[in-house]
């Protein structure tokens, strides 16, 4: 056996042990398993979780057994369940957001679409640098990761070093909706389940996901996920990791990642993706640079140093004098202003943050005594 065919019988074994791996994975990803009254009762429980208060909720729940049983058929007859969207805007960190919101009886049947066939069959395809809507990991594990990288890149080269962080330009309103299409139809066999998420993407237009739905953060999680895979087969990448639509990876010069720009461009051509030109740069490590609105930077012996970003300083301030003129016309109570500052100063316990968390104590008391 020659070199040739010995690389050919690895290949063929590599194949054969995805193939076993995928068939292993989406065993269970099927419309019976979607439709299953107990999977339906545990997805109505789920979706109700913390707006119970809602009148909708409320009249869902109080007739739960009809409702998912009616669910469960609409499902196996191919029925179409969908009823619209209630559309509203909102400032979320001074961006306008169009939300486009399910009813609560969709909710539900996307909540076990969701469990029971996408995040089976997706989930485990993603890298370990994927770090958002996933069970176990969010902004503290790609914060503690992040960390992790930069420690060890310290200790094999020093602070010396670039990163290039690629955003994507408004990502959900521009997805393309043929690339989920294409990405549900290598995850999943069952063509029933594949209708009905065709329909759910069909649903939102020409072009464009809805911010808020289950399936939805999941198609949006994994449809970058060849960049990913991409960054850890370049040579010269030494780290790299994403979260939803910010992505990075780490080099010992320039030109590697600008090489690596172009790669990643040429691919997120491919699945749709356009990137945002203004937001994506090459930054050295020494000078710091922002991830997940939090500041890194070298300390004295090598020391990550995590700080939140000014913006967030500033926003969280600004917050606080709106919420004291709030309580002055009595709209809210210093109680609720209270929890709301304390689940931020929870937050920066986390942080390198004494000092800011200190001034804004400060502020804090001033404002309300």
């Amino acid at each position: 056996m020659n070199s040739e065919e010995r690389r050919a019988a690895r290949r063929a074994r590599r194949d054969a042990k995805r193939a076993e791996n995928r068939a292993r994975r989406i065993e269970g990803c099927t419309l019976e398993a979607v439709a299953d009254l107990d999977n339906l009762y545990d997805a109505a429980n789920g979706a109700a979780a913390g707006v119970r208060w809602k009148s909708s909720v409320q009249r869902y729940m109080a007739r739960v057994v009809p409702n998912i049983m009616r669910a469960r058929r609409d499902l196996l007859t191919g029925a179409d369940f969908r009823r619209g969207f209630i559309e509203f805007d909102l400032f979320e960190r001074g961006k306008l957001r169009h939300i486009c919101s399910v009813h609560f009886s969709e909710r539900v049947i996307q909540k076990s679409l969701s469990r029971h066939a996408l995040a089976p069959a997706i989930w485990p395809t993603l890298t370990e640098g994927c770090t958002a809507n996933v069970k176990g990991r969010g902004t503290d594990y790609a914060i503690r990761r992040m960390k992790r990288q930069l420690v060890e890149h310290h200790r094999k080269h020093g602070a010396e070093g670039y990163i290039l962080q690629v955003d994507f330009a408004d990502y959900f309103a521009n997805i393309d909706h043929d690339a989920c299409k294409r990405l549900i139809d290598r995850a999943i066999d069952d063509e029933r389940v594949k209708r009905v998420m065709s329909d759910q993407i069909d649903a939102h237009g020409a072009r464009g996901l809805s911010l808020g739905s289950e399936p939805n953060q999941i198609l949006a999680v994994a449809l970058p996920s060849p960049v990913d895979h991409l960054m850890l087969s370049l040579p010269g990448i030494l780290a790299s990791g994403r979260y939803m639509d910010d992505s990075y990876c780490i080099a010992l010069d320039k030109q590697t990642l600008w090489d690596a720009l172009s790669r990643i461009e040429a691919l997120c051509d491919d699945l749709g993706i356009i990137i945002n030109r203004k937001k994506t740069r090459v930054v050295k490590l020494t000078r710091g640079f922002v991830f997940l609105k939090k500041r890194f930077s070298y300390g004295e012996g090598g020391k990550v140093v995590v700080r939140p970003c000014r913006s967030s300083v500033t926003r969280q301030r600004r917050k606080l004098k709106k919420q004291a003129a709030l309580v002055a016309k009595g709209i809210m109570t210093v109680e609720q202003v209270n929890q709301s500052y304390q689940s931020w100063r929870g937050s920066m316990k986390r942080l390198s943050a004494h000092e800011t968390v200190k001034r804004m104590d400060a502020l804090y008391k001033e404002l309300f005594g």
